[in-house]
């Protein structure tokens, strides 16, 4: 038996408008080292999620800078491009950048479908499919081989084409603007 993956419209939406398959950017050239921060220790680009479900993106490192972005949309996948001592840029599925504080980033790896698809019991295009899901629909990231992840979406979990999400490709550099 199939069960659909369902989110509402209102879940469907970033901070602007509805996502298309076509508002995934691809994370960067391939032209720069991935680098360890100084401040977190981690490497940066890293992905992250919003640990959240409401998250103000600014428009400089600081609570004096303006608020371009609210994001409502609690485990949404993210790329940590930059960081100060509390903040980080992050770009976001879209393609946009803007600054959130560390606090607000949690550190479960979460995915996004960029694409309708299944939710399939083995990561094989013809194995059983467990749930049927829509554009827009988070889900936990486990691991990914041979263009397959293994993930979790509410009670399910099961295996996802890699082309199906964001955030789970390779992150070989940082942005250049």
């Amino acid at each position: 038996m199939s069960v659909m993956l369902t989110v509402s419209a209102a879940a469907q939406t970033i901070a602007r408008g509805d996502l298309t398959p076509a508002s995934f950017q691809a994370f960067s050239p391939k032209s720069s080292d991935i680098r360890v921060s100084d401040f977190s220790g981690l490497p940066v680009p890293r992905y992250s999620s919003l640990r959240h479900e409401d998250v103000n993106g600014r428009a400089g490192p600081g609570l004096d800078h303006p608020v371009v972005w609210r994001y409502h949309r609690l485990g949404l996948p993210v790329v940590v491009i930059r960081e100060s001592r509390e903040w980080r840029k992050i770009r976001d599925p879209s393609g946009d950048e803007v600054w959130v504080h560390r606090r607000l980033l949690g550190g479960e790896r979460t995915a996004i479908t960029r694409e309708r698809g299944a939710l399939r019991a083995e990561p094989d295009a013809y194995g059983a499919p467990l749930a049927n899901f829509g554009l827009g629909v988070v889900m936990t990231l486990h691991e990914c081989k041979g263009g397959w992840c293994d993930v979790e979406a509410g009670a399910l979990r099961g295996w996802v084409r890699t082309s199906n999400i964001w955030g789970a490709d390779p992150l070989e550099a940082a942005p250049t603007h």
